[in-house]
């Protein structure tokens, strides 16, 4: 009977051993997993919020409109400051002039995401820009555009 306690008591302390040794890498896939959630979800809020402000630009040309309109949408994620409009043709070159219907527009802003809970374990951060257009469909004046 002893000997059978003494092979619990044991089993429990290679339980515990076992579990310090799989706990860190248990825990960075989970803070893992958490971060790229949340990242991955203010990215598309931010592709979301860009795409938006592109369709509104093909309507108007009132940059500061723009930019706060995208802004309200990104929520807290950037400041209006951060939006650039531009304009494009349909092959992609960028227009300094004037537009007309069918070009394109583009509304674009900056993704930067430091992994909160990742940093203490050597992970970086991303720096990104996203961006959303869509074609115009009316002629814009002055295509030089806003933003940073």
């Amino acid at each position: 009977m002893a000997g059978v306690r003494a092979k619990v008591a044991s089993e429990r302390g290679q339980t515990l051993v076992e579990f310090a040794l799989l706990a860190p890498v248990i825990f960075l896939l989970l803070f893992g997993i958490i971060d790229f959630g949340l990242m991955l979800n203010h990215r598309i809020t931010l592709e979301h919020a860009v795409r938006e402000g592109a369709r509104f630009a093909a309507v108007t040309t009132d940059c500061a409109a723009i930019q706060q309109r995208t802004a309200e949408r990104a929520g807290d994620i950037i400041s209006q400051d951060e939006v650039t409009v531009s304009y494009h043709e349909p092959d992609g070159a960028p227009i300094t002039t004037a537009a007309t219907a069918g070009d394109e527009a583009r509304v674009s802003a900056p993704f930067e995401w430091e992994f909160p809970l990742m940093t203490r374990f050597g992970v970086g951060s991303i720096d990104a820009e996203v961006w959303g257009s869509a074609p115009l469909e009316m002629a814009v004046t002055d295509a030089g555009g806003c933003g940073p």
